[in-house]
């Protein structure tokens, strides 16, 4: 099983039989995100290879506080950290006891989780497609505008306000999955939650730090 983790997201690609009503993607879309301010869900991911074979699968929990904030906790197999604290951005090894650090704007730009903590219109920076009705979803399918982007397109599978499952296809056909088991909207977070200070002892590497 490879060691390195994918940070975001996915669904199995499907083939989408049923055509969605016009605009009931981004309408569901939409729903979810006004008046979103925090979000608690827990998740598992996979890595899927572009011939359908998998190479790892993990479980985690992610919150999210809007603008610019979230937390990613890897919890299977192996302990990983992700914090954006609104500046910087921490990827924290918990067996290598090693700790990255970047500025965060520079480091997530237009990527799947500034999608879900960033507040710009989606419009301004993604190509948005209605796939269709499946399994009890709305589907849409974002492609980045910008050329620096280092993914091919994100599925979201949504239902009315509610977020369920995420796919991100890499330029190597590789596959991201993310299906939310459990969604909180709007629960409380303490913002502490966002702050990350490394354990004493490990190594930091990184800018500015």
């Amino acid at each position: 099983m490879r060691r390195s983790m994918k940070l975001l997201l996915a669904i199995p690609l499907l083939s989408f039989a049923a055509l969605a009503q016009a605009g009931q993607g981004q309408q569901n879309l939409e729903s979810f995100l006004s008046g979103l301010d925090t979000m608690r869900a827990e998740f598992v991911q996979t890595l899927v290879e572009a011939d359908g074979s998998i190479i790892e699968e993990s479980q985690g929990e992610m919150l999210i506080k809007r603008p610019g904030r979230f937390r990613l906790e890897y919890l299977k197999p192996y302990r990983q950290t992700y914090v954006a604290d609104g500046e910087r951005f921490w990827m924290y090894d918990h067996d290598l006891e090693q700790v990255s650090v970047r500025e965060q704007g520079d480091t997530l730009g237009d990527t799947p989780a500034m999608l879900l903590s960033g507040t710009r219109p989606l419009d301004e920076g993604f190509e948005i497609k209605e796939l269709g009705n499946h399994e009890g979803f709305t589907w849409l399918e974002l492609r980045p505008k910008g050329g620096d982007a280092t993914f091919e397109s994100i599925r979201l599978a949504l239902e009315p306000e509610l977020l369920r499952a995420m796919e991100m296809v890499d330029g190597l056909g590789q596959i991201t999955r993310l299906y939310f088991n459990t969604v909180e909207r709007n629960p409380g977070i303490k913002p502490a939650a966002f702050d990350f200070q490394p354990p004493e002892g490990v190594d930091v590497v990184g800018e500015g730090y």
